[in-house]
């Protein structure tokens, strides 16, 4: 099986890890077509410019993790016209709500609080609970991309790491992706560790080394998931199919929607 290789990233100016999700291949040997499913950090600080890039990817509907409080940071997504906003809030264990205000508040406490593996055991745990206790706005995700007319579409939380990550596993795990390609998808997002400074994601005072675990993303995180779940259901598919609602039938259609 040939080795995947990452399509462009469209070269935005204020939207941070993006990319098109094509070009994994499946068990079977089929493809994940490349112009119909993206994932991203979020939309709400897109230059005009941004916008017509999005609209150029013909995009029908945009799935946003993200939380109201994450919203009045990040600012509301800027989306082109004809594309369906889907809200599936949920708390980012690297940037609740309380570690923004406490980073903001409390610089001098950084290293007290994240330091000593602090930092990468909390993204750990929180890790391991995105994947099994999160399961709603997961279904709902999973039941948006069966319907008719979803694509091409998109999906992202802040950062496009954390939330955004686990969504990226479980279509491609929906799919039939090896687990070394879903290993290598999901640590992609590291890539735009020094985009998101730049773009302003982080501002410079939170930019530490000992925050450096909240920033990034580590095998570790992924491996957390993936036991959480195998420990919970057995298996990924048993999750995929208890847990998310994905039927036989709707991964069948899914498969076909997506592959070719």
């Amino acid at each position: 099986m040939a080795p995947f290789r990452n399509p462009s990233t469209h070269g935005f100016d204020r939207v941070a890890n993006f990319r098109d999700m094509g070009g994994h291949r499946t068990h079977d040997g089929r493809r994940l077509r490349s112009g119909v499913l993206f994932r991203s950090g979020h939309l709400g600080r897109a230059t005009d410019a941004d916008v017509q890039r999005l609209a150029a990817l013909g995009l029908r509907r945009v799935f946003d993790f993200r939380t109201q409080t994450d919203i009045r940071m990040d600012g509301a997504d800027r989306l082109p016209a004809g594309a369906e906003h889907v809200q599936l809030p949920m708390p980012d264990p690297a940037r609740g709500e309380d570690i923004r205000e406490l980073i903001s508040s409390n610089p001098e406490r950084l290293h007290e609080i994240f330091g000593d593996g602090r930092a990468a055991a909390l993204m750990v745990r929180g890790a391991a609970h995105i994947a099994t206790q999160r399961i709603e706005p997961y279904t709902q995700f999973v039941a948006g991309l069966c319907r008719d007319g979803a694509f091409p579409a998109l999906f992202h939380c802040s950062a496009g790491k954390d939330r955004a990550g686990w969504a990226g596993t479980v279509v491609l795990l929906a799919l039939g992706v090896p687990e070394d390609e879903i290993r290598e998808q999901y640590l992609l997002s590291n890539r735009a560790v020094d985009d998101l400074r730049r773009q302003g994601e982080n501002d410079p005072g939170e930019w530490h080394e000992v925050l450096r675990p909240l920033l990034e993303v580590r095998e570790e995180y992924l491996d957390a998931s993936l036991a959480a779940v195998r420990s919970a259901w057995g298996d990924t598919d048993t999750y995929l199919r208890e847990a998310l609602d994905l039927s036989d039938d709707r991964r069948v259609h899914l498969r076909d929607q997506l592959l070719e």
